[in-house]
């Protein structure tokens, strides 16, 4: 089935409601659809592509132009505040691509990739170029979901790698919370990426979702089914979640080597991993510790998750890293708590983050959060 018709099937079926937006978003990614698989069924290796400014990687990065460029039909950006439906929208439409050359990500997940990407290349001039074209090689489509820029290191590798990779006519399709002139939120060298966002903004459609409707709050039962994430105010409901969701030994205190460091565990079996959020969140953790529990575990059990202020911000930012590889790969989250969601964080700087990560939670929530 085409987006199209599942989209056309939810809304009959009740399963989301009518949204205009949203219909417009999928009129185009119905485009792309089309165009993608017109491509697989030719066998073609080459898009059909027009003539634009070419430039370098330091000459983009700088505004310095320099000759002809070849750039494939627009790609997608859809963006929008939290809980619009933009993951949901991107991940029926991958799904919908009947083609082999595809790869979705998580954002995190994205960089990891390219990050280690660029190790393998120590010597090359543009390595971004190099990798781009190994990649297109490998996809002509690539969906990446909640980009987010707050980090200068990570801006100077996004911009030009997407730019490479739509220049070799690979069709990209993202999502996020913010516009693509708001995305890079860092003070550092902000002019250095206006280039960058003016060649994200024509070779893209740029699509906000916003209606005013957070699909998370609506009807959650139907994008989940079963629950993805308890919260609990008591130790007990943990223990008992545990004991009922776990399978194979049980293990006390067991101390796990994630990339050749020691985390420790209050308790593991087969499937099911459980830790202290003093562990887990407010020691040196990186994204790619909780890509790695993804892997292993199908349930990540936290306990003591405590109210986060400005004072604890690289706690609060482990802890909204977390929720988004969790979410992301629909490992089940049990956690306590003595607060309520919305009041888990009480700062200020990171409050549009929160926001995200409290629809994300509220999505993965269920109504009887006992039920194990």
């Amino acid at each position: 089935m085409s987006i199209r018709e599942i989209f056309q099937q939810k809304i009959v079926e009740g399963l989301i409601e009518p949204d205009p937006i949203q219909a417009q978003a999928v009129e185009l990614l119905f485009e792309v659809q089309q165009f993608l698989e017109a491509g697989e069924a030719d066998d073609e290796t080459e898009p059909v592509v027009i003539v634009e400014n070419k430039r370098g990687f330091f000459e983009r990065l700088f505004g310095i132009s320099s000759g002809p460029e070849l750039v494939l039909h627009k790609s997608m950006y859809l963006w929008g505040g939290v809980g619009r439906g933009k993951t949901w929208l991107m991940d029926q439409f991958y799904n919908s691509v009947n083609m082999e050359k595809k790869r979705r990500y998580h954002f995190n997940r994205f960089m990891l990739d390219l990050h280690c990407a660029l190790k393998q290349h120590p010597e090359q001039e543009d390595p971004l170029e190099v990798i781009a074209q190994e990649w297109a090689k490998k996809m002509r489509l690539l969906c990446v979901d909640e980009v987010h820029l707050t980090e200068v290191a990570n801006a100077v590798l996004l911009y030009p790698v997407l730019e490479h990779l739509m220049n070799l006519g690979v069709m990209i399709v993202t999502t996020s919370n913010r516009h693509p002139a708001e995305l890079y939120q860092g003070s550092i060298q902000a002019e250095r990426f206006h280039k960058s966002t003016k060649f994200l903004m024509s070779h893209m459609h740029v699509i906000n979702l916003d209606n005013g409707i957070d699909y998370r709050r609506w009807r959650t039962e139907h994008v989940f089914g079963n629950s993805l994430s308890i919260f609990a105010r008591q130790e007990a409901d943990m223990k008992q979640c545990f004991e009922q969701l776990g399978k194979g030994t049980v293990i006390d205190k067991h101390c796990l080597n994630i990339y050749d460091r020691e985390v420790q565990a209050w308790k593991t079996c087969d499937n099911i991993v459980w830790f202290d959020f003093v562990e887990l969140c407010e020691t040196a953790r990186t994204t790619r510790d909780y890509i790695w529990l993804t892997e292993h575990y199908q349930v990540v059990m936290i306990s003591g998750v405590p109210v986060m202020d400005d004072d604890r911000d690289q706690a609060a930012r482990r802890f909204f890293y977390l929720v988004d590889e969790l979410y992301d790969r629909r490992v089940r989250f049990i956690f306590s708590a003595d607060v309520a969601l919305d009041q888990l964080y009480q700062g200020h700087r990171l409050q549009f983050a929160f926001k995200r990560t409290l629809s994300r939670l509220l999505a993965m929530h269920t109504a009887n959060r006992l039920t194990c």
